[in-house]
């Protein structure tokens, strides 16, 4: 048995198709037979049964069974590669947020570059979502991630360093600007401008608006922080911000939610858990511990 084999199987078993496998991977159609031919030896069991049909092809049991294997297999490995090929080159991936970005990382950065850390650190920007999906993918090896659960994936270590209530950014010409406080439900008629779905402020909107019974007017979303305060100052829009995010500008007021049941935002560091971290990385672990906790 050999890896391809298990890619081969993968496609195999989405497209049920032996000739379109074969030229999506360049090879012949004995080669996909042959592949599946050494897997059902290998696993002492049929995977796939041709049909009555040239075309139709039937996955058994066991076939099910393996496909589901062969995502987390073949997932692994990739995995693996990446971690590797950034241990030969010295490098160290760090995804950030751009609101702990913004936030935090100038403290931790002046510490790296203290410590002759720093330019073997690359740096990973997106959102938290799409961060943990990097993680997964072996794209980067720790990140600084924002959350409004506790509830993180089996698959993470996970260590909180910040927890912030989320408040609405309005421009100082606003009516609002004046507010100590706000209700969401009173934003009913105002014109949003929003993170994109990849950041979890999306996540906390979706759920002060359902709480709030209407759907928020959205002009415009974007995955800069400083251009949707850029958009909030000219009163293109408002905003909602965990309050950790407060831009240092006179152009532009944080008002509180007063809501009584709103989700929290949770700043935090992660890395895989069946990751074995290098020196270079337990370092960076030490420092981001010295300045956050």
């Amino acid at each position: 048995m050999y890896f391809h084999d298990l890619e081969y199987y993968q496609q195999l078993f989405l497209q049920k198709n032996f000739s379109k496998v074969a030229k999506s991977y360049n090879v012949s159609q004995p080669a996909i037979s042959n592949a599946v031919k050494r897997l059902e030896d290998f696993f002492d069991t049929k995977l796939m049964i041709r049909g009555t049909s040239q075309k139709e092809l039937i996955i058994t049991a066991s076939g099910e069974q393996l496909y589901k294997h062969a995502i987390t297999i073949i997932n692994e490995l990739q995995t693996a590669k990446k971690e590797i090929h950034r241990l030969n080159t010295h490098t160290l991936t760090l995804g950030l947020a751009p609101i702990i970005e913004n936030t935090y990382f100038a403290k931790i950065a002046h510490n790296l570059k203290r410590k002759a850390l720093l330019t073997n650190v690359a740096i990973y920007e997106a959102g938290s979502n799409d961060l943990r999906k990097a993680l997964k993918e072996g794209e980067i090896d720790i990140a600084l991630i924002g959350s409004i659960s506790h509830h993180h994936h089996d698959e993470f270590i996970v260590k909180d360093f910040a927890t912030s209530k989320f408040s609405i950014f309005v421009s100082t010409q606003h009516p609002l600007a004046q507010k100590k406080g706000v209700y969401f439900a009173d934003l009913k008629n105002e014109t949003f401008v929003f993170f994109n779905p990849s950041f979890v402020h999306m996540q906390a909107a979706r759920i002060f608006a359902q709480n709030a019974h209407f759907k928020p007017n959205v002009l415009f979303k974007s995955n800069d922080v400083n251009f949707l305060m850029n958009m909030v100052a000219e009163d293109v829009g408002i905003t909602i911000l965990a309050e950790v995010a407060q831009p240092n500008r006179n152009d532009v007021v944080s008002i509180p939610l007063l809501d009584s049941d709103q989700p929290e935002f949770f700043a935090s560091v992660a890395y895989r858990r069946n990751h074995v971290l290098t020196d270079a990385q337990q370092k960076l672990l030490k420092v981001i511990t010295e300045e956050l906790y």
